[in-house]
């Protein structure tokens, strides 16, 4: 004869009150200092240079119009669709720090950094690589309203405005959109363990690759 389980097992459920003991009035505050066990440091103090937050925040509003002013920017963006992707500090070396402001060029897929001094007004460095930022907020917002344009998610009840955003790649190298700004974007109510709906963006082509729902099931 089969064996019946009863699932949750009794008093599977039943929940215990731990006794903590009685409330102490007033609160314990006479505790030894241990301190008085430990062996004795002598400190040195430390020198430190103080630096002014607002002024770091002048130089880095400062960098972007600097950096597109420069004439080798100039040319690398000239007639190419482009966005400023962030603006942060590299460290030349210990004593030198300058604003760095990250560009991405869509036409040609590639990443610009250019190392800027405020004080002189000139660019120091610029480099490019094929390397993909972190998407930026301009892009996430770009990238939901392609969506939006595109009709399919709005369509079928998906509030696109939860969007959120993050970089991929495609790693095939025959495929036409090798090397592209690529965001895959998540869609759904933030009370829920999983998204909604998905659609991945292509910000070099300004296309809607693929966009469709998640199985219920997987809420």
């Amino acid at each position: 004869m089969p064996e019946r389980f009863q699932l949750p097992p009794p008093g599977f459920l039943k929940t215990e009150i731990i006794n903590l003991g009685p409330v102490i009035e007033p609160k314990y505050s006479d505790a030894e200092d241990w301190g008085r066990f430990l062996p004795a440091v002598e400190t040195t103090p430390v020198r430190y240079e103080e630096r002014s937050l607002a002024e770091l925040d002048r130089r880095a509003a400062a960098a972007p119009e600097i950096a597109l002013a420069a004439t080798e920017i100039e040319e690398l963006l000239r007639g190419k669709r482009y966005e400023i992707i962030s603006v942060g500090t590299r460290e030349l070396d210990r004593n030198t720090e300058y604003p760095v402001v990250v560009i991405y060029d869509y036409d040609a897929d590639i990443t610009i950094e250019a190392i800027v001094d405020p004080a002189q007004r000139a660019v120091v460095q610029v480099t490019t690589s094929s390397n993909q930022p972190a998407v930026s907020a301009q892009e996430e917002r770009r990238a939901i309203e392609l969506v939006r344009a595109d009709g399919h998610l709005p369509d079928n009840g998906i509030d696109v405005g939860t969007g959120l955003g993050l970089i991929i790649e495609d790693v095939d190298i025959h495929s036409p959109r090798h090397g592209h700004r690529l965001v895959d974007l998540r869609f759904g109510p933030r009370d829920l363990r999983m998204p909604a709906a998905f659609a991945i963006v292509d910000l070099s082509t300004d296309e809607v690759v693929q966009a469709g729902l998640f199985p219920k099931g997987l809420l």
